[in-house]
């Protein structure tokens, strides 16, 4: 397929794309799902597919677009239906994963009020949806018109019912991490610095702040992660 064009996206335009799910009903609290298909096309229309907003275009995800953050899956927040602010957070990222067909991960719901709310929600099939926040970052565009995202930061996710790509699936609730293969990470691997002012707000509301995100690399003083299993 030839590509015609290369669009460097503002990366402080944040896009949503909401995808099916298939929700399989269990009593644990780490959520697994498919995030992003790939290869699978929708029609939008909002200005980002080098067409003005409200001209619809197709779009498809690029195999690897999030690839360069699979070390810093705790970065990456769950909120319902895009509610905004620390308050409408009811989980974390604790892994995530690049797969032939699409971008997997695994995120904790928080034991919260609003955490056992959303949590009971996917249980009983309330929430059919699954949305990404992202900034793209890299799209190209085919000769026949369709818009590849070939790199974009994933920064929420966001449960809701009303879907658009349908090749995203929850896979599964579980109770923990136990049958995970452990991760070691070499010193390239290192994830990007962690938001301190967020960690201080997540502790304020008396939330566990993972122990990977309270320990500073000597060289670096970023966060270094723990070899093993995420937390």
């Amino acid at each position: 397929m030839t590509i015609t064009e290369t669009d460097v996206t503002p990366t402080r335009v944040l896009a949503r794309r909401t995808f099916a799910v298939d929700l399989t009903p269990g009593d644990g609290r780490n959520v697994d799902l498919r995030i992003a298909p790939y290869g699978e096309r929708i029609v939008h229309n909002d200005g980002l597919g080098f067409v003005p907003k409200g001209v619809p275009y197709e779009e498809e995800l690029a195999p690897g677009l999030f690839d360069h953050q699979l070390n810093a899956a705790n970065r990456v927040l769950v909120n319902v239906e895009h509610e905004e602010g620390i308050a409408g957070v009811v989980g974390r990222g604790v892994a995530l994963r690049s797969a032939a067909d699409g971008f997997y991960g695994t995120v904790r719901m928080l034991s919260t009020p609003a955490g056992e709310t959303a949590l009971e929600l996917v249980n009983e099939g309330a929430l059919g949806g699954c949305s990404m926040e992202a900034y793209f970052v890299k799209s190209l565009r085919t000769v026949d018109g369709v818009v590849q995202r070939v790199k974009a930061n994933l920064r929420n996710l966001a449960l809701c019912r009303d879907p658009a790509y349908l090749g995203a699936v929850v896979l599964g609730v579980r109770e923990g991490m136990e049958d995970e293969t452990p991760v070691l990470l070499e010193e390239k691997d290192l994830p990007i610095p962690f938001d301190a002012e967020l960690a201080e707000r997540i502790e304020r509301l008396g939330l566990e702040v993972p122990s990977r995100l309270k320990m500073a690399h000597p060289a670096t003083g970023t966060p270094t992660p723990e070899v093993g299993t995420p937390d």
